[in-house]
């Protein structure tokens, strides 16, 4: 099951990644979910944020993409290689973790790199991960580093901040995010990427059967 917010992205000025940054510059729809399970549970999950992001402060984003969009994709997978053990190592008791794209993109002029979110707030009450969520949201503590790393290096730095301003009712089936969709300029390469481009392209039009009148 998924949430969806809107907010905004907001790029880091300087640094050794200053050149990807503004391209990161605007509206962003965030939606976040467990992987593996349709309740809510707290174990043995993995989870995932599906981000569109959209340059400028023009209208609010909808489940429609628009030219010049770019959808991210990360989960709490480090890479392909711990995808097995990854939900017993997931902390599932709260979407303000850590995510990683998994797989790497080409992002002239740097080159090509991996992604992950790290988180800039939390909220420290009780109740289930979603309510947590929303506290925080409610307190303007929610959202996430956005950092970049070159492949084969260790080293990480930030590029852009996100935050979620508050929670927003979307037809979730009508809402597709799609990696393939580079309209900030980073392009998804790799093995993991290449096989996603034909499962997203049968998902969406599964998605477009469930939304068709019955």
């Amino acid at each position: 099951m998924g949430y969806t917010f809107a907010g905004r992205i907001e790029p880091i000025i300087g640094g050794s990644f200053d050149l990807l940054g503004p391209r990161l510059d605007g509206q962003v729809l965030v939606r976040v979910s467990g992987a593996l399970s349709k309740t809510e549970r707290e174990f043995l999950e993995v989870l995932g944020v599906g981000m569109r992001i959209r340059s400028g402060r023009g209208e609010a984003l909808t489940e429609q993409p628009e030219p010049g969009d770019q959808d991210l994709l990360f989960a709490t997978v480090r890479s392909p290689l711990t995808l097995p053990i990854a939900p017993l190592v997931t902390n599932a008791s709260t979407f303000l973790t850590s995510y990683w794209s998994v797989a790497p993109f080409d992002a002239p002029p740097v080159g090509r790199i991996q992604l992950r979110l790290t988180p800039i707030g939390s909220a420290e009450i009780g109740g289930t991960r979603i309510n947590r969520l929303r506290e925080a949201v409610r307190r303007e503590q929610a959202g996430w580093w956005l950092e970049a790393k070159q492949t084969m290096t260790m080293k990480w730095h930030p590029v852009a901040q996100v935050y979620l301003e508050r929670e927003v009712a979307l037809d979730q089936n009508a809402l597709a995010f799609d990696p393939f969709r580079t309209g900030a300029n980073f392009t998804p390469t790799g093995l993991v990427h290449a096989m996603r481009k034909a499962v997203y392209a049968a998902g969406q039009q599964a998605r477009q059967l469930l939304a068709l009148p019955r």
